[in-house]
């Protein structure tokens, strides 16, 4: 596979035109970081509720991948017990293991169903 710089006539070190592509990689890499900062700036992220009834499974199961705070040790069922649904480890809808508890994932617009990793 040839290098990106190849394909413009040398490699990185060959002198002056080495140099000059370096420069053009990183005029392109400051222009992306400040194009994808922008996309993915916090102001224009969403704040979805999550529930174990109305949650896409995979958006949950990638909050249970990426959860760093309080990691999920029991899998779906810890999972469901946190959010309070269904019947898992005898808590009903509502019931006292999930009745505090509020989830949230940050997600894009342009992104449905995918939860951001914002570390």
């Amino acid at each position: 596979v040839a290098s990106p710089l190849a394909a413009e006539g040398g490699e990185a070190g060959e002198g002056e035109r080495g140099e000059g592509l370096r420069e053009r990689w990183r005029a392109l890499d400051g222009s992306l970081r400040r194009l994808l900062s922008t996309w993915f700036d916090q102001g224009l992220l969403n704040l979805e509720p999550l529930s174990w009834e109305t949650s896409p499974a995979g958006l949950l199961g990638r909050v249970m991948q990426y959860e760093r705070v309080h990691p999920f040790t029991g899998g779906w069922p810890d999972l469901q017990r946190r959010l309070g649904g269904g019947d898992a480890d005898g808590a009903s809808e509502g019931g006292a293991a999930g009745r505090y508890n509020r989830m949230f994932a940050l997600t894009h617009p342009r992104m449905p169903g995918e939860a951001t990793d914002n570390r």
